[in-house]
């Protein structure tokens, strides 16, 4: 049985009455509605794919719709917290990429959005990232809208942005440079990633450290899905064969993956939902200049699940007098120092 628009409205209002309830607490968000035109990429159609695409489906098929109920944090402990470490080759467009997603501004095709996030000058002479940077987005209480730090208008601190947020990523911007290596190792091993970003140009294939970054990943046990970008000033051709080259690393029998293309927000919902488990591995295509692919990516970091299998789930907890392993509030705080200065 097919479901008319007041069918939807009413299933809308139904789930958004009883997560309004104080014992829920909770919010609704309409994720996808198979009713709805979204079958084309968002922005221009620079976007490219060699999975085959499914055919239409028919008037006589069955409306699908997908919802996000999410419960609103009361404590700072209550809320959800995801982190993904953003790795790939050099001059992939990982800064840049991040900085496009935490301060909702596209990127003027000169690495103007990478800007706010280096830390030290040489950064931002090379505009090559040598460091662990940090960088977080939050999404809302009220319908899971992007919450940033900051924007064209005014900063808000990290503090502000957790407060008014259901859920946070914190992305680890890691270096690329081959001379960097060890500083990306360590961010990816000593930070408990649960995700990891592989960023790839499209302009340049998977080249360089973007293999390594691959490989630690594996080895570490630790889910990928991967971002192609530059796909505006790309040639077809060359689009398409790196994502033909990109398949085929990724399928090997060193990978065992499966790429999924995501290209509207059924594809962004599906993938979501199957990759808990590390052999599904999603694949974006994005423009951080004309802004294609860019909200779909904010939708799946939104919907996506915390790591069942994440590198911090298996690091040891401290034992204690009382009980053999100790829970999270009884195990002792650890602080890791990240970098040392020394002012004169």
């Amino acid at each position: 049985m097919d479901l008319s628009d007041d069918d939807i409205k009413t299933v809308t209002a139904t789930l958004t009455a009883a997560a309004d309830r104080p014992l829920v607490n909770a919010f609704v968000q309409l994720l996808y509605d198979s009713g709805a035109d979204d079958t084309q990429p968002e922005g221009k159609k620079h976007a490219r794919t060699i999975v085959e695409k499914t055919k239409p489906v028919s008037n006589g098929a069955a409306r699908t719709v997908s919802y996000l109920v999410r419960r609103r944090p009361q404590r700072i402990e209550d809320m959800l917290e995801v982190r993904v470490a953003v790795v790939g080759n050099v001059d992939a467009g990982k800064s840049t990429m991040l900085g496009v997603l935490t301060q909702g501004a596209l990127d003027d095709g000169r690495g103007l959005a990478r800007l706010a996030l280096f830390k030290h000058k040489h950064e931002v002479d090379t505009g090559r990232t040598s460091s662990v940077g940090m960088e977080i987005l939050g999404f809302n209480k009220v319908d899971g809208a992007a919450v940033r730090h900051t924007d064209i208008h005014r900063k808000v601190g990290w503090d502000a942005v957790c407060q008014r947020s259901s859920k946070i990523v914190t992305f680890l911007d890691l270096a690329g440079h081959e001379k960097y290596l060890k500083t990306t190792v360590y961010g990816m091993a000593g930070s408990a990633p649960d995700y990891v970003m592989l960023m790839v140009a499209a302009n340049a294939g998977v080249v360089g450290m973007a293999k390594e970054h691959l490989g630690l990943a594996l080895a570490l046990g630790i889910p990928v899905f991967v971002v192609v970008t530059k796909i505006d000033m790309c040639p077809p051709h060359v689009l398409d064969a790196t994502l033909k080259q990109l398949s085929r690393i990724l399928r090997s029998s060193g990978c065992r993956k499966l790429p999924v293309a995501v290209s509207d927000r059924k594809s962004v919902v599906m993938a979501a939902s199957r990759f808990v488990g590390q052999r599904v591995c999603p694949v974006f295509q994005v423009s951080n200049v004309t802004g294609e692919g860019v909200g779909l990516l904010q939708t799946f970091l939104n919907i996506l699940p915390l790591a069942s299998c994440s590198a911090a789930s298996l690091m040891p907890k401290s034992p204690t007098p009382a009980s053999p392993i100790a829970s999270e509030d009884e195990a002792p705080l650890r602080y890791d120092i990240n970098e040392i200065f020394a002012v004169p």
